[in-house]
């Protein structure tokens, strides 16, 4: 009976044994950033819906677009204040400048832009 606890230990080594050679969790990875306009440049294609008017505005092939078709809002004296804002969300500000047309135009010549 002595022995008992020995015996109930050694056979627990090899149940025990995998457990403890599991390699530890990793770390979970970082939260993502928030968006910038700058990520929104190299993260995906250049698009109405998802580009920044920052992007518009820094990005000289965007900004030609964004000028052509909509060159009041791209020239605006208070253009700054939007570059967090994407097209579809100054909607509301100027529905009369910014028509679902324009909208469809500046979003097919932005997909054809080439990733820089």
């Amino acid at each position: 009976m002595k022995h008992l606890p020995v015996v109930l230990l050694l056979l627990a080594v090899p149940v025990l044994t995998p457990a403890l050679a599991q390699p530890a969790e990793t770390p979970a990875a970082p939260a993502e950033t928030p968006a910038t306009p700058a990520a929104d440049a190299a993260a995906t294609p250049y698009s109405v819906a998802t580009t920044r008017i920052g992007t518009l505005l820094d990005v000289p092939a965007c900004r030609a677009i964004f000028a052509k078709y909509l060159p009041e809002v791209a020239n605006h004296p208070q253009v700054e204040e939007g570059r967090d804002l994407t097209l579809p969300e100054i909607v509301q500000y100027a529905p009369d400048l910014v028509t679902p047309e324009k909208l469809a135009a500046i979003d097919a010549e932005l997909k054809a832009l080439p990733q820089q």
